[in-house]
């Protein structure tokens, strides 16, 4: 009975012509955000390489200099595209993708691609992950508002029941047969994306999880997807009239692709208030003069350790030891400095991230919180795995100044400052190469978000068979 319920209405979903244009306008614009995000994809692998190349021959080629000047001469690191930013985007038009490293400073990502984006850009982007987080919601509820609410009107639904077909029955097969409609519609989409990510660079490569993470990605949309389908159902059951059940269906549909995202955004920002940039600086840098504690000047601890290095080694001036006090100076002097940013930016990353969790089980209101959370996090593109770039970029950075300093202390006359170094001391400094964090980061930062949609899915089925439970001729 089930099955027969199902072909009934995988046969009529296809017969009907306002499914088949809608399919068609989204399966076009599935496509097309594909292959333009794969072409953006492979532009973006191309120009960073050549960017990348292009600064490390600058940095060899830069000439003699005092090596403390080369310090401030600084390198550019260039974040790489993750495979998955095919599908969704996620945060990487809205951070920076460029981090300029240089001594004693901790630089922010800069060249956020949002800067250079038109007034449109507030409409979001054309991605596959958007038409399928709003677009297919709309092809659900146009498919199913009058499933039930429509029977019911044409006096259909009698006649049924009356057969003796159960009314949990009823729905189930309905759900089977609109969700295989909806699964052969995907179908051609998943073929493209699958062709896509494989013509991408790199994503074959033994140690590459894009798969991995593809397939929990899928798992997470079909999550989403059976949910708004269940309560699509639901409510045309218990709508007395198609039009009521569109209404609702339409309401909710604003709710939670407009509303609720914005609302969340600001809830979080209430409850987590992250500072403005120019107060973060002004903080930072009172907090390099003066401590982490607002009562340790920097002078003093300096002159502190410049009384004790003299102690130590039995000298009573600076020019007396068996190295260049500058550079030994200089190195403690970033030591200070990164306690002060590792303290300061692990707080702000910190409560960003506080934010992203709020935003994800606020979910529980609205799924598609929770499906953006799960898909950002699988793609590659989410908070912590910019995170993850900066904190290697800024390792990298503390490793090219220690590199001077230590040449500074160990290879110039006692009171130079800096001397003068050359090609052999560039060559020191390695090239920055960044390695994405493992699968196992993704699946954690994924685990809420597929956890709010897990609960979204029982709720929708139960509030389904709760709504086939009441389900009456008129």
């Amino acid at each position: 009975m089930i099955l027969s319920i199902a072909r009934k209405e995988f046969r009529d979903a296809w017969r009907d012509g306002r499914f088949r244009w809608a399919a068609g306008i989204i399966l076009v614009l599935l496509g097309v955000a594909i292959l333009m995000a794969r072409q953006q994809v492979e532009l973006s692998r191309v120009e960073r390489a050549a960017a990348t190349g292009m600064e490390r021959d600058n940095w060899l080629n830069q000439g003699q200099k005092n090596s403390h000047s080369a310090g401030h001469y600084g390198i550019y690191v260039f974040k790489p595209v993750a495979p998955l930013a095919v599908f969704d985007r996620g945060l990487q038009p809205f951070v920076g993708n460029t981090v300029f490293l240089e001594a004693h400073r901790q630089n922010q990502a800069a060249f956020l691609p949002a800067q250079d984006a038109t007034a449109m850009r507030r409409f979001g982007d054309l991605t596959a992950a958007a038409c399928l987080q709003l677009l297919a919601p709309l092809l659900i509820i146009l498919l199913t508002f009058g499933t039930l609410a429509g029977e019911r009107e044409r006096g259909t639904l009698r006649q049924v029941l009356s057969l003796g077909v159960h009314p949990r029955s009823l729905v189930i097969g309905k759900a089977l047969g609109l969700g295989g409609a909806l699964g052969t519609l995907l179908l051609p989409i998943a073929g493209v994306g699958i062709y896509a990510l494989s013509r991408i660079p790199g994503v074959d490569a033994g140690g590459d999880d894009s798969w991995l993470r593809l397939s929990l990605m899928a798992c997470a949309y079909l999550l989403y997807l059976g949910a708004i389908l269940s309560i699509c159902l639901a409510v045309s059951a218990l709508a007395p009239t198609s039009r009521s059940s569109l209404a609702i269906l339409l309401i909710f549909w604003a709710g939670n692709t407009i509303l609720a995202p914005r609302l969340a955004s600001d809830l979080s920002q209430w409850m987590l208030p992250t500072p403005k940039l120019a107060d973060f600086d002004a903080k930072v840098q009172k907090a390099i003069q003066q401590g982490l504690d607002g009562h340790n000047p920097r002078n003093e601890r300096l002159q502190e350790f410049r009384r004790k290095t003299l102690e130590k080694y039995g000298k009573k001036n600076v020019n007396e030891l068996p190295f260049n006090f500058q550079g030994l100076v200089m190195l403690e002097a970033e030591r200070m400095a990164n306690e002060v940013y590792d303290h300061h930016f692990g707080e702000l990353w910190g409560r960003l991230e506080a934010q992203d969790r709020v935003v994800t089980w606020t979910g529980l209101a609205a799924p598609l919180l929770s499906l953006r959370s799960a898909s950002t996090a699988l793609a590659g593109t989410d908070f912590t795995h910019h995170r993850h770039f900066s904190v290697a970029a800024e390792r990298h950075r503390r490793e090219f100044v220690k590199v001077l300093n230590e040449d500074m202390m160990n290879n110039t006359k006692p009171g130079a400052h800096g001397g003068v170094a050359g090609r052999e001391l560039w060559e020191k400094l390695k090239p920055f190469r960044y390695r994405p964090p493992a699968f196992a980061h993704a699946v954690s930062g994924a685990t809420p978000g597929r956890a709010v949609l897990c609960l979204w899915a029982v709720a929708g089925w139960v509030a389904l068979f709760f709504a086939a439970g009441r389900l009456k001729p008129n």
